[in-house]
């Protein structure tokens, strides 16, 4: 009886691991993550090189422009996030970005689910954020949400797209026509043949919003001596 229901336990195991749901998580050169082309969106400390075509809708690619000239020679890094609905994804795969030869791109990378069936359509979203971000995937939201709440770090992110998950890695990957992430349109400048998707960028605050932080330091501060 003992020996039965380890046979079944282990027959139970090798099923649900057939139904895994896998892809490749790579973008196409037509799905490119390419930088802001508005300088209005770059630190301050990255302005005075804001001629380079790294900050003109130039690809994002480690080598061709280098974003090791951004302040602080920052990591860039691409996440993918998946669920069974819009409004539950979760980090599933963190990827590196692509060389020269594949400005633009992701490196490709096998990626199974456990909660995601192969055949069933599922809900994926593509984050580019600083690495710096990654240790707080599961604060402010994470990624390119936390990201953005720091002054000059850049990220950026896809719309959340559909996709179906197949039993085997060569099924699928997100260029696949089962995939709905869809085709940039802006000309990146790299390559005109190619088209960026995901824009990366920085939140910087307006010389305003500085003014009125400042205002409400020296209001506080006068308040303070009164009592």
């Amino acid at each position: 009886m003992k020996k039965l229901l380890i046979i079944m336990t282990s027959a139970l195991v090798c099923v649900s691991a057939f139904g895994q749901g896998k892809l490749v998580f790579q973008n196409a050169s037509s799905q490119a993550i390419y930088f802001t082309p508005n300088t209005a969106n770059l630190d301050a400390g990255d302005a005075s090189v804001a001629g380079d075509g790294l900050y003109t809708g130039g690809n994002l690619g480690i080598g061709g422009p280098s974003i090791s000239v951004l302040t602080g020679s920052p990591t860039l890094i691409a996440a993918l996030y998946g669920g069974t609905s819009a409004s539950s994804l979760a980090l599933v795969s963190l990827n590196t970005i692509g060389n020269a030869d594949l400005e633009g791109q992701t490196v490709a990378e096998s990626v199974s689910f456990a909660s995601l069936p192969n055949g069933t359509p599922a809900f994926f979203q593509i984050q580019v954020f600083d690495s710096r971000a990654t240790a707080d995937d599961t604060q402010a939201g994470g990624g390119a949400a936390y990201a953005w709440t720091q002054v000059g770090w850049y990220a950026g992110e896809s719309a959340v797209f559909t996709a179906v998950p197949q039993s085997s890695y060569s099924a699928l990957s997100l260029t696949a026509v089962s995939c709905n992430l869809g085709t940039g349109t802006f000309n990146v400048k790299d390559y005109s043949g190619e088209k960026g998707l995901i824009q990366v960028y920085a939140v910087v605050p307006e010389p305003t919003s500085f003014a009125l932080a400042g205002l409400g330091l020296a209001t506080l501060l006068i308040f303070r001596r009164r009592k």
